[in-house]
């Protein structure tokens, strides 16, 4: 048998680094969030205003199968681990217009002034998100199905700040994701 350690050295570490490069956290974009109700939607102006956000999960669920004493594990199906609280971050502009769609999207989803709403499942949106190369490329492509705004964070204000750039967290749920 090879041995498995035989390519871990400085020189192989350099050199599968010069050719593969790394990842960075900051090479992403969300390219796109429509809410599934008409005329509420996130355009290129409100996007450019993401500052964080992560990538879905996906796990496949295991199935124990006990016989004679022992389990032994089989692949079930999928689940999607966090799909119930998705973060994104937005800097908010001096409008607040981020502020403004998220509060008409909880308000569609469920107003609890007419207890009406509209939390049936033909009125959830998507989220595409795309990793990009450091050329700007679009290497990898995410799409998050049947998404809906679950709750705003708080926006703090403090008239004794010296003028911090205010930051909108908003939560979304969804159904599961697909890579497009």
């Amino acid at each position: 048998m090879a041995n498995i350690f035989s390519n871990q050295n400085i020189q192989n570490f350099y050199q599968t680094a010069y050719k593969k490069d790394f990842a960075r956290k900051n090479l992403f974009r969300v390219v796109g969030i429509q809410t599934g109700i008409a005329g509420l939607t996130f355009d290129d102006t409100d996007l450019v205003y993401v500052t964080s956000a992560s990538l879905p999960q996906r796990a496949i669920n295991n199935v124990k199968v006990p016989f004679m004493g022992m389990s032994f594990n089989v692949p079930g199906t999928a689940n999607y681990p966090g799909n119930d609280g998705w973060k994104i971050k937005f800097r908010m502009p001096q409008d607040l217009s981020i502020r403004a769609k998220l509060e008409a999207w909880t308000r569609v989803i469920f107003n609890d002034a007419t207890t009406t709403g509209a939390y049936g499942l033909n009125n959830l949106g998507t989220i595409w998100i795309s990793l990009m190369s450091k050329g700007g490329q679009p290497i990898r492509n995410y799409k998050l199905i049947g998404a809906y705004c679950v709750s705003m964070g708080d926006y703090a204000l403090d008239v004794t700040d010296a003028g911090t750039i205010v930051e909108q967290e908003a939560t979304i749920a969804y159904q599961y994701w697909e890579n497009f």
